[in-house]
């Protein structure tokens, strides 16, 4: 039987394996992470964004968000503008070219993830689907029920 310790090695083997996937497969390594992650919220939340909404889901100041997007307004993958009703607040949203780029992103990690399932014999893919699906699973209900526990008041 393998010790817990082994499977702390070998999720955080994983999860540098995923992070290098997702390093190497976008344009983060060019523009940076916090600008991949805010061109993929853009892309998913498909729809203008205020900066200060912006600022409040990554924990970070308005600067830093206005920073960010002067990078990505520069590339071409963001643009911003004034809100109508109030002059002071500005949008941000995903342009065609950022859409494009995300879109790009997707389909690369898409077929990332088929390379690798073409090394897994054919008769092992649904055992390693259903072994990580359960390991994850197991993870996922520990991680919720500890968070129940610790919200509890007394």
């Amino acid at each position: 039987m393998r010790s817990s310790q082994e499977f702390i090695e070998l999720t955080a083997k994983l999860q540098k394996l995923f992070i290098d996937r997702d390093n190497s497969y976008t344009l983060c390594v060019v523009i940076g992470d916090i600008e991949c992650a805010l061109l993929r919220f853009l892309h998913k939340a498909n729809r203008p964004l205020r900066m200060r909404e912006i600022a409040k889901m990554y924990k970070i100041s308005n600067a830093k968000v206005t920073r960010v997007l002067n990078k990505l307004v520069q590339m071409g993958f963001v643009e911003r503008y004034h809100s109508d009703d109030d002059r002071r607040s500005w949008f941000a949203r995903i342009t065609d070219e950022g859409l494009k780029m995300a879109e790009n992103t997707n389909y690369k990690l898409n077929k990332f993830q088929e390379d690798v399932l073409e090394l897994i014999p054919d008769d092992e893919i649904d055992k390693t689907y259903i072994a990580l699906k359960t390991f994850v699973d197991a993870y996922e209900k520990i991680i919720t029920d500890s968070t129940k526990k610790s919200c509890k008041i007394i």
